[in-house]
Order: C-alpha cells, then structure tokens, then sequence
C-alpha cells in the first residue's frame, strides 16, 4: 500500500521531469526480475512439480508486461529462505543502480527497459541480470536443500 500512497507518484513526477527514474529502476530491478528469478528458478527446479506449470505463465507475464510480481508471493511467503533470497538480491541489485547511477523506468517490458534509460543501457542490463540472477540462483539453492525426497 506504501508504494501506491508513496513511491509511485515520486516515480511518476521524476518520470514526467526527466523521462526516468531511480525508484522505477529500483521497482524494475528490486520487483520485478527479482520476481522473475524466482519464478525461473522454480521452472528449473521446482520445490514441488506443481510449480513448475504455475511459474511458466507468471514468468511470461512478468517479463513481457514488466509486472505482476505477486507471482512470487506464495514461494516467498511459503519459505523463509526464498524470502531472504529476494530481499538479499534486491538489496544486492539496488546497491548496484545506486553506484553505476542507473535511471529507467519500470511497468514496461523488461526487454524495452534499458532503451528508455539515462543512456546507460548496459549498466542497466547489468543491474537487472544482477537482480534475476541472483534471485535465481539464491531460490535454486533454496529448493536443492528444500526438495521433497522421493518414496
């Protein structure tokens, strides 16, 4: 609720003064391929073979519209150690938006994100294979030591 009430209107204004923003490279890198790591992480190796066919949709839609993070609400909310992992990689990629001052936008596809940057295309891909990377690789070995061992 704090970021409707709060940090979208700031990413809006910042938006409407200079055609991108921090907090939308932040919500970009720290949401949504945060987002999408887990859920590539749970197609890959899934906890359950249930998430698997749950994960595939969700990470279609969350990189070609740029939302729907909530897709990772149940993995997270579900493990304690998938938890920590988004927020260690969101905490991780935010650190590097912040030094390679990184400005994007956020609610566009994940592939259109580093052209509507602050002409810093490749440090914003950078940041966001951070993001997803980490992410991804954090959850995978979440589920390895998770995994439900066969009867």
């Amino acid at each position: 609720m704090l970021a409707v009430i709060a940090i979208l209107p700031i990413i809006l204004l910042e938006m409407e003064s200079q055609g991108f923003s921090f907090l939308g490279a932040v919500d970009l890198c720290g949401l949504v391929m945060v987002c999408a790591g887990i859920q590539l992480a749970n197609i890959v190796l899934p906890k359950n073979k249930s998430d698997r066919v749950a994960c595939i949709p969700n990470l279609f839609i969350n990189l070609v519209f740029g939302t729907f993070v909530e897709a990772a609400y149940p993995f997270m909310f579900g493990s304690k150690k998938v938890f920590a992992s988004a927020i260690a990689a969101a905490t991780i990629s935010g650190l590097a938006i912040g030094l390679l001052n990184v400005k994007c936008t956020a609610y566009v596809p994940c592939f259109v994100a580093p052209f509507v940057s602050n002409d810093k295309i490749v440090s914003t891909i950078l940041c966001m294979v951070i993001a997803m990377g980490l992410a991804f690789l954090f959850t995978l070995l979440s589920n390895l030591s998770d995994r439900k061992k066969p009867e």
